[in-house]
């Protein structure tokens, strides 16, 4: 049980990551831009050949009651990330060709008091060998991805999953939690949020003051879609660093919509009291977010097969696991060349 509460937590954790970056050598310089008096238009800009290093650090603490027990069990999860990106082509369309690059991995847990993950990619351990997440996030160091954006920056397609997915497989375990941790964590339609950072830009040139709606969400097979619906307002011109940057505080809701796909596992997600907030800092000079920061609390309910493997095509017997989940991520680039 607790390696699956381990997985399925993993799982809730990374469909929460959201694009954003910080530009290094750049941003020891000091702006250039001077905000007009009126509106001004806040749009991401892919240079050609610019290689951009994104780090994403997140810090989680849920409190689970699962039946049977008289006390709750408390998770606490680190976890770190760090991609590159790399602008390959400007398409004569206003569209981008990038790669993605996997650089480094950590994570750590415990539960109840026990140290169960201590990972960190850029240290070796033999320990590693016999986990299985460090497994997966030890193949994917150094594996590469091929996004093709449009000109508003929309996601057309994306190259070199299936590769990826096959370099996880070689040698890796065939456990059910393994299988559904992957198909989450690496996933097209993950990595596809991972360029979601346009889904937080307003539609028009905004001014201090103004205000305007996003949507995004995540599919995460079996438990169900993640639904974040927020709103955006650009605060004010603030100094970050060296740089002049809009300033642009997002609050909203977090919600859940069932799997529609036949679900052999029997697993389900309920959201409920699900809200985040933070802020961001958008450098329209450098056309990209230097640094955001959010705050997510949600009370959800999973529900699970006694059994750790379910049993397809039978109904089984079911029990559900209360969970009061608070996170804290920040997200930005480490450097620019």
């Amino acid at each position: 049980m607790k390696k699956n509460l381990l997985l399925m937590s993993v799982t809730l954790a990374l469909g929460f990551s959201v694009v954003g970056c910080n530009k290094s050598g750049k941003l020891s310089q000091p702006s250039t831009f001077k905000p007009a008096s009126g509106a001004v238009e806040l749009k991401l800009k892919w240079p050609q050949g610019e290689r951009i290093v994104q780090d994403m650090d997140m810090k989680q603490k849920m409190e689970m009651t699962i039946p049977g027990r008289p006390m709750t069990m408390e998770q606490n999860m680190t976890m770190g990330q760090e991609y590159g990106l790399t602008v390959l082509k400007e398409n004569p369309d206003g569209g981008h060709e990038i790669e993605m690059e996997f650089l480094s991995a950590r994570m750590g847990m415990t539960m109840g008091g026990k140290t169960l993950v201590d990972y960190d990619s850029t240290k070796s351990s033999s320990a590693d060998k016999a986990n299985p997440v460090a497994d997966l996030f030890g193949k994917s160091i150094g594996a590469k991805i091929q996004y093709f954006l449009d000109a508003s920056n929309e996601v057309e397609r994306i190259e070199g999953v299936d590769e990826l997915a096959n370099r996880l497989t070689t040698g890796g375990q065939a456990d059910q939690g393994i299988q559904m941790f992957k198909s989450t964590m690496f996933s097209k339609e993950r990595f596809k949020q991972l360029m979601s950072a346009n889904r937080f830009m307003p539609p028009k040139a905004v001014q201090p003051g103004d205000t305007w709606p996003g949507k995004l969400s995540f599919d995460m097979p079996p438990l169900g879609t993640m639904v974040l619906d927020f709103d955006c307002t650009l605060q004010s011109w603030e100094m970050h660093g060296e740089r002049n940057c809009a300033r642009i505080e997002f609050q909203g809701t977090v919600k859940s919509t069932p799997d529609t796909n036949a679900n052999p596992t029997g697993m389900s997600m309920t959201i409920t009291d699900g809200n985040f907030s933070g802020v961001s800092w958008f450098d329209p000079e450098l056309g990209i977010t230097i640094d955001t920061t959010m705050n997510q609390d949600m009370n959800m309910v999973i529900t699970v097969p006694m059994s750790p493997r379910g049993n397809q095509g039978a109904a089984g017997q079911m029990q559900s696991i209360t969970n009061q989940m608070n996170q804290i991520m920040n997200i930005k680039l480490v450097s620019v060349k």
